[in-house]
């Protein structure tokens, strides 16, 4: 007859011999290793040409990313009206991939929910201005607030901007 060990012992066991294990792992690879502070035993790179050198000099490398602004952030307005917003690229570290824009709109406690394509902007990166009209406001609904989420991706990094629009009769 086979005797049934409960499953928290057989657990606890499997945990103690994997830890055994890596303690004697780390164990035998310490005593490969050159002690902390000291130099191993591979030699010092002699700078051969093309080859660049450690020197013990941080070196700052120019991250090629962006920013993006809006202007303005914040506007309050009345139905009907035209809205303007400008929303420029900054390049930073000589950053000249495309960049698309997209923007994300919600009102009424989510009742009203848009979002729309504002095109792809390309290096010099001209300033980006998106004009509409804005809508009326519900039957006994006297001010809303339209939260917007400005998404710009291009070159493997999104950036995100906040707008609000106040919308009173």
């Amino acid at each position: 007859m086979v005797r049934e060990y409960p499953p928290l012992l057989i657990a606890v066991l499997i945990c103690v011999t994997l830890t055994g294990a890596v303690i004697v792992y780390a164990l035998l690879m310490g005593a490969s290793a050159p002690p902390p502070g000291q130099p191993g035993k591979t030699p010092a790179p002699t700078g051969t040409p093309g080859t660049p050198v450690a020197t013990g000099t941080p070196v700052q490398i120019a991250s090629r990313s962006f920013s993006i602004s809006v202007a303005p952030a914040s506007v309050a307005t009345r139905p009907g009206e035209t809205v303007r917003f400008t929303l420029t690229v900054h390049p930073e570290g000589g950053f000249s991939a495309p960049v698309a824009i997209r923007v994300s709109a919600t009102a009424l406690g989510g009742v009203y929910r848009e979002n729309r394509d504002l095109g792809t902007v390309s290096a010099p990166y001209p300033p980006l201005t998106y004009e509409g009209a804005v809508p009326d406001l519900p039957p006994f609904v006297s001010t809303a607030t339209v939260d917007a989420v400005v998404t710009a991706t291009g070159g493997g990094t999104v950036r995100t901007e906040r707008v609000q629009l106040v919308i009173r009769r």
